[in-house]
C-alpha cells in the first residue's frame, strides 16, 4: 500500500513539475513578446506594438503588462474605446496597480466622461500614496485639478493643484495651472507669483509668458505687458530661424 502511495504521489510531483515548467514557458514566452511589442511602442510603430501584445495575450491571457500595453498602445493610436476596453481588463487582473487607473483617466477625459475621469484619478492617487510615489501621485493631482476645472468646480480645481505642488514643489505645469487656475478666480496677484516660479523653472515656459501678458494688460501694467510681449516675439523667431 505505501508503494502505491509513494508511486501516486511521485507521479503527483512529476505532473506538477511539468505544469509548473509549462506555465513558466508560457510566461517567458509571453513576456518576451510583450517585450518586443514595447520595443515598436518605443518606436511609435503603434500597430506592430499591437500585433505583438496580442501575441503575448494569446500565450498568456492573464498577463497584466501586456493588456496594459495594449491599451497604452490603442490610446496612442486614437482608439479610446479599445483602450478603455483593456484598460478595464488591465484593472480587473491587478486593482491595485495604479498606472491602469491613472491612465484609464486620460481615456476617460478624452472621451469627455469627466466624472469618470475624476474618480479614477482619485483611486490613481490613493494607490500611487499607499506606494510612496510622491511624483506620480503629484502629477495625478494635477490632472485632477484640470478636471475639476472642466466641471467648473473652481475651488477643488484650485486645492487639487495645490497638494500637486505640495508633493513637488518643482512641478513646473502645476506652478502654470495654478497660475491659471488664480486667473480664472481673477486672483491677479497671485496668477502673477504662480507663473512666475513656472518661468524660474523653466525660463522658455512660452505658455506663462503668453498668460502673464494678459494679465499685466488687463491691470494697465504696459512696461510689464511690453515686456513679456518681447520674450514671446523673440521665441516666435527662435521657431522660424529653427525651421
Amino acid at each position: 500500500m505505501k508503494k502505491h502511495i509513494m508511486m501516486f504521489t511521485r507521479k503527483l510531483f512529476y505532473l506538477s513539475l511539468i505544469f509548473y515548467t509549462f506555465i513558466i514557458g508560457c510566461g517567458n514566452k509571453a513576456d518576451s513578446l510583450n517585450k518586443k511589442g514595447l520595443s515598436f511602442f518605443n518606436q511609435k510603430k503603434y500597430d506592430d506594438a499591437i500585433v505583438e501584445f496580442k501575441k503575448a495575450l494569446e500565450v498568456n491571457p492573464n498577463h497584466y503588462e501586456a493588456r496594459y500595453d495594449l491599451g497604452m498602445a490603442y490610446y496612442a493610436k486614437g482608439m479610446i474605446d479599445e483602450s478603455l476596453a483593456e484598460l478595464k481588463r488591465a484593472i480587473e487582473l491587478n486593482p491595485k496597480e495604479p498606472k491602469a487607473h491613472y491612465n484609464i483617466a486620460f481615456a476617460y477625459m478624452a472621451k469627455q466622461m469627466v466624472p469618470e475621469a475624476i474618480q479614477e484619478y482619485k483611486t490613481a492617487i490613493d494607490l500611487f500614496s499607499t506606494k510612496k510615489d510622491l511624483l506620480k501621485e503629484a502629477e495625478a493631482h494635477l490632472y485632477l485639478s484640470v478636471a475639476y476645472s472642466l466641471m467648473e468646480n473652481h475651488e477643488k480645481a484650485l486645492l487639487a493643484c495645490k497638494k500637486a505642488i505640495e508633493l513637488n514643489p518643482k512641478l513646473e505645469d502645476g506652478h502654470y495651472f495654478l497660475g491659471v487656475c488664480y486667473y480664472k478666480n481673477n486672483m491677479y496677484d497671485e496668477a502673477i507669483v504662480e507663473l512666475k516660479k513656472t518661468i524660474e523653472l523653466n525660463p522658455k515656459a512660452e505658455k506663462a509668458h503668453s498668460v502673464l501678458q494678459v494679465i499685466y494688460d488687463k491691470l494697465g501694467m504696459t512696461d510689464e505687458a511690453m515686456k513679456e510681449k518681447f520674450i514671446l516675439q523673440q521665441f516666435s523667431q527662435d521657431r522660424r530661424n529653427r525651421n
